[in-house]
């Protein structure tokens, strides 16, 4: 197990934040990862618009999960329609 820390741009305009954030953390348990923290920043102004959508909701997440299930996740979060963007990097150390 690797420990991750993924940045993620939602939709600001979706009243349901807490249930996307509870389903990203579901989608990584699935994958057989550990979730210890999600920090909420809230909703924040794009640099550029995405979707026509100037706002986006931040959320940091930090896991660990096997290396090789990495694509999955991205590849899971990829087909969900509210979020916008997301950034995982490896947490040396």
């Amino acid at each position: 197990m690797r420990k991750y820390e993924m940045l993620t741009i939602l939709d600001a305009g979706n009243e349901s934040q807490n249930e996307e954030v509870a389903k990203i953390q579901e989608v990584i348990t699935n994958l057989g990862g550990t979730v210890s923290k999600s920090d909420v920043w809230g909703k924040k102004t794009l640099a550029y618009p995405i979707n026509k959508k100037t706002e986006g909701y931040y959320v940091l997440f930090t896991f660990e999960l096997e290396p090789s299930q990495t694509f999955e996740l991205r590849r899971i979060l990829g087909l969900r329609a509210n979020v916008y963007r997301q950034l995982m990097t490896v947490v040396e150390g």
